[in-house]
């Protein structure tokens, strides 16, 4: 078997690698427009690199590693909500300690 043969698709695999390559342009967007701790933001982003790197793998399997990406970007949906309730909560703490006592 040559080299370009091996490259050739093969009928039946191309749907799941679509839907593979689909989540992974998802999750990366996802991660990009990221606006949360530099810490957790770091944190996620190595984690999508781990993923990447395995699914590169001669033996990659590509089910645990869509289960990854799937669990990855729950966390990063969970970090981006918890993130804006600490920026509710930091605001609503500021406005309560900037009243006059006894003028409300």
């Amino acid at each position: 078997m040559t080299e370009s043969e091996s490259a050739l698709p093969v009928p039946g695999k191309q749907p799941a690698a679509d839907a593979l390559a689909a989540k992974l342009l998802a999750a990366q967007r996802l991660l990009s427009a990221l606006d949360v701790d530099p810490d957790v933001r770091l944190r996620l982003h190595l984690r999508y690199m781990a993923i990447c790197t395995s699914l590169k793998l001669p033996a990659a399997n590509r089910t645990l590693g869509a289960l990854r990406l799937d669990q990855l970007m729950a966390h990063a949906e969970r970090a981006k909500d918890d993130d804006r309730q600490g920026r509710l909560n930091a605001r609503t703490e500021r406005a309560n300690r900037d009243e006059k006592p006894g003028l409300n």
